[in-house]
């Protein structure tokens, strides 16, 4: 996921994520999804949305989670506990990621206003007026595309950890490409990434466990990871932001490389927003730092 301001820093990333992915430090974990007590699928336009709850229906608007770019809903099971006290939690799978699956073949751009009509159409279909969202990375791109262009359903937005800034050109997501051509196959399928490479761009504490997660969810998405890239690569999210009307939670480890260069621009778009820099936080605070996180989301959703 990229914009104008973090292309050139994507394309040296992806040349590093590149030379390093097949040392000793790459490794596929699947983990428990033992902590939610229900779920269930949603039929939408030609495949289905997964979902996982936690937690009984209470007088606050239930709480959507929604995973990053090749995750899953296992990446927020350490935070949802925190999370479900007097609320229902719902975490979604996206599009093509985990166990929610599309017919025929991911098309070449997964727009995220798309996803977000997708996913909008879905609590309509469960009779969910009004939610809470928390999206991080991918998901938070999705979320805040939710709370623009249909603003009376979300009451919050909470967001850590994500790429919010300018569109980029065909020529800049193209050159992008090329620069992580050794992260996929050339049918675009994810090759496993190092570990420490994680650990040096995001600051994660625990890199090995969440390397190994993220590759095995990875290899789950396949073919749908690129999609879904290059439709955040080419939104323009200053648009966005500036039409939600929803308070808004922004996110960030302090220990992070990557994020944190776009909280400036975020902060400027955002009509009501709040920002917190969590000490000693990586760049994946979801999973590398799920109490922390928990805390700061349940504080804010008060």
């Amino acid at each position: 996921m990229i914009d104008r301001r973090g292309f050139a820093g994507s394309v040296a990333l992806g040349a590093v994520l590149a030379s390093t992915r097949a040392s000793a430090m790459t490794g596929f974990i699947t983990p428990p999804d033992t902590v939610w007590t229900g779920g269930g699928v949603v039929g939408r336009a030609g495949g289905r949305l997964r979902y996982v709850t936690l937690g009984d229906k209470g007088t606050a608007p239930p709480l959507v989670l929604l995973h990053k770019l090749g995750g899953w809903v296992a990446d927020w099971r350490d935070v949802a506990p925190a999370l479900a006290k007097g609320r229902q939690v719902i975490a979604f799978d996206l599009p093509g990621h985990g166990a929610s699956h599309w017919l025929g073949t991911p098309p070449a751009v997964q727009t995220v206003v798309e996803t977000a009509g997708l996913l909008l159409g879905a609590l309509q279909e469960m009779g969910l007026a009004q939610v809470d969202l928390a999206g991080t990375s991918l998901g938070g791109c999705v979320a805040v595309a939710m709370a623009a262009i249909a603003p009376e359903r979300v009451r919050r937005l909470a967001l850590p950890s994500c790429v919010l800034g300018p569109a980029s050109t065909q020529e800049q997501v193209a050159a992008k490409e090329a620069g992580q051509a050794s992260m996929f196959t050339p049918d675009g399928d994810p090759l496993p990434v190092d570990a420490e490479v994680a650990r040096g761009v995001f600051g994660l504490i625990n890199a090995e466990r969440i390397g190994a997660e993220q590759n095995a969810s990875r290899k789950q998405a396949g073919r749908w990871i690129r999609p879904h890239e290059r439709g955040v690569a080419y939104t323009d999210f200053v648009s966005l932001m500036r039409r939600v009307s929803a308070p808004t939670l922004l996110l960030y480890g302090e220990r992070d490389g990557f994020f944190l260069k776009y909280q400036a621009g975020a902060e400027a778009a955002f009509r009501d927003v709040r920002s917190i820099v969590m000490s000693g936080v990586s760049g994946f605070p979801v999973q590398d730092n799920p109490v922390d996180t928990a805390r700061a989301i349940d504080r804010f959703l008060a």
